[in-house]
């Protein structure tokens, strides 16, 4: 039969057997947590260099319309500014005779 003395010695091995799997499975464990939130820090970057994609294409697109509308508008007060120079221009004409006759 063994002694206190031996029993003793076998509780303290046993129990520092199991502090080092516990220290080792808290490291796994750690090492396990940093690896997934990497992997959803890595997912998270991705999803909002998407979400920027989509902003600037949005935005982009957006751009285009209101330089297209604008582009309109220019156009057609050029246009009317244009009409309204033709319609003056025999007035103008007639004006400039009279005082070269003059």
């Amino acid at each position: 039969m063994p002694s206190i003395i031996e029993r003793v010695a076998d509780a303290e091995a046993q129990a520092l057997s199991m502090k080092k799997d516990a220290e080792r499975q808290a490291r796994e464990m750690g090492a396990e947590a940093q690896k997934a939130a990497a992997a959803q820090v890595a997912a998270a970057q991705e999803a909002g260099r998407s979400l920027v994609a989509q902003a600037i294409a949005a935005a982009e697109e957006e751009g285009a319309h209101i330089a297209q509308e604008i582009c309109g508008e220019q156009a057609a007060k050029a246009q009317a500014a244009s009409q309204k120079a033709r319609d003056s221009l025999p007035k103008a004409v007639t004006y400039i005779l009279e005082r070269v006759k003059a």
